[in-house]
């Protein structure tokens, strides 16, 4: 399910041949609507091709090859369009990759150790972004002595892979989880400002805000509207410089889009509620005017910086292996 700019093995080549037939190779028509998968896309041509490869040298690989083609043949049925419940389950990207990722493991076992050993530093350097550097998986090699012993070897090159793929898989469920909170909470915060825009409207015995001396004839819940674009002015202008240098770490889940989002639905909410706190004398300032009622509103639903805040540290604690250099 990891979304990676460079897999282990992968290098930089024109797309392969259609596979020969019987190879459960790629040869769909099926075209990638999302940048997620277009790099699923662009692994399985390049596994496929590896395969090829691989089941050239010999009968006994050869063998064994065409599993593995068929395994990666299951991965095209997920690269069409998705609706807005699997986009929230992430199912259709974690079953691509997480197939990927076990045809990778199962290779292992087809490669010489020459070739494990030319791999291997793509394999840890892959692996570091998601392991500590400590890591017995990554630090356990030794290439005199696991040359002479290609079982060994191969197992822990398979141990350090399923480490590897296991962390990464950890992390992108978390990310996707996070994204779903924060757009869980944009949703509740966009409907009770609806609703609180709604009530004001058809109750008019209570007044969530009371209206400026040169705003008497204003109905409130059209006041109330004006406050809420007012605090959503705020929380964008607070919110602008993160959105603009906030980095998305080439994962399919757009959380700066989301954070942005978060802000823009929270800022009003706050807005609301620091403009009660004002006329409702738990803040030592007056308000007499349209404008300064609104100037207030900007004011507070900038602070929604505050009440984010969580997100952004959660984002940006998940997003530092992936954005690093």
């Amino acid at each position: 399910m990891i979304d990676e700019q460079t897999q282990p093995g992968s290098t930089p080549q024109t797309p392969p041949p259609a596979p020969p037939a019987g190879s459960g190779g790629s040869g769909g028509s099926t075209v990638p609507t999302a940048v997620w998968q277009v790099r699923v896309r662009t692994k399985l041509d390049d596994l496929h091709q590896q395969l090829r490869g691989l089941a050239a040298r010999d009968a006994a690989t050869a063998a064994r090859v065409p599993a593995l083609h068929a395994q990666l043949s299951g991965v095209e049925a997920v690269l069409g369009r998705s609706g807005v419940v699997e986009w929230l389950r992430g199912g259709r990207l974690e079953y691509a990759w997480q197939t990927i990722h076990a045809v990778e493991r199962a290779m292992v076992e087809l490669r010489t150790p020459e070739e494990l050993l030319g791999l291997l530093p793509a394999y840890q350097s892959a692996a570091a972004q998601f392991l500590k550097a400590d890591d017995k998986v990554l630090t356990d090699f030794d290439a005199t002595a696991d040359a002479n012993a290609p079982a060994r070897f191969r197992a822990k090159a398979q141990a350090l892979l399923l480490r590897y793929h296991s962390a990464s898989d950890e992390f992108h469920e978390s990310v996707r989880r996070l994204r779903n909170r924060m757009l869980g909470l944009s949703v509740f915060a966009l409907v009770a400002e609806a609703l609180m825009v709604l009530v004001q409207w058809r109750s008019r015995d209570v007044q969530l805000l009371k209206p400026p001396t040169d705003a008497g004839g204003v109905p409130a819940w059209r006041l109330l509207f004006f406050v809420l674009i007012a605090g959503a002015l705020g929380a964008f202008i607070s919110a602008l410089p993160s959105m603009i240098t906030s980095r998305s770490g080439g994962l399919p889940y757009k959380l700066p889009f989301q954070q942005g989002l978060l802000k823009l639905a929270i800022g009003p909410l706050v807005a609301v509620v620091g403009i009660m706190l004002v006329i409702g004398g738990l803040v030592e300032t007056t308000v007499n005017s349209t404008a300064a009622l609104l100037g207030v509103a900007i004011v507070f639903g900038a602070g929604q910086q505050a009440v984010t805040a969580f997100a952004d540290r959660r984002a940006s604690e998940l997003l530092t292996p992936v954005t690093k250099d």
